[in-house]
Formats: C-alpha cells, sequence, structure tokens
C-alpha cells in the first residue's frame, strides 16, 4: 500500500472507533457507571480521537 491509502484507512479506522467509543460511553452512563476506571479509561480515549479528528478536520482532511 502507499502512504495516501495508508492514511485513508488510518482515517476510517480512528473514525469507526471514535464512534464505538461513543456507544459504549453511552452504554456505562446509561448504567450508571460513569465513575469507574473503564468509563474514564473509554472518555479518555475518545478526547484523544477527538484531538486527532480535529486536527484532521482543520486541514480539510474530514467531512464529519
Amino acid at each position: 500500500m502507499n502512504r495516501l491509502e495508508n492514511f485513508e484507512k488510518a482515517l476510517k479506522d480512528i473514525l469507526h472507533e471514535y464512534d464505538e467509543l461513543g456507544n459504549k460511553l453511552e452504554i456505562l452512563r446509561n448504567e450508571g457507571k460513569t465513575k469507574t476506571t473503564k468509563f474514564r479509561e473509554l472518555l479518555g480515549r475518545k478526547l484523544v480521537y477527538n484531538m486527532i479528528i480535529t486536527i484532521f478536520k482543520r486541514y480539510g482532511l474530514v467531512d464529519k
């Protein structure tokens, strides 16, 4: 694969993982588990992905 294909695959994976984290966090919220270590870990990961997506948006690389 070339660099562009690798980038597009990575971006797709990041966007997918970001959505999955949101779903997992919503389930934990509904179960009242917002103070658990798992919730905080997932929230931290989601924030990191959000920062990455924000950088890509700044350069016009994400339509989302």
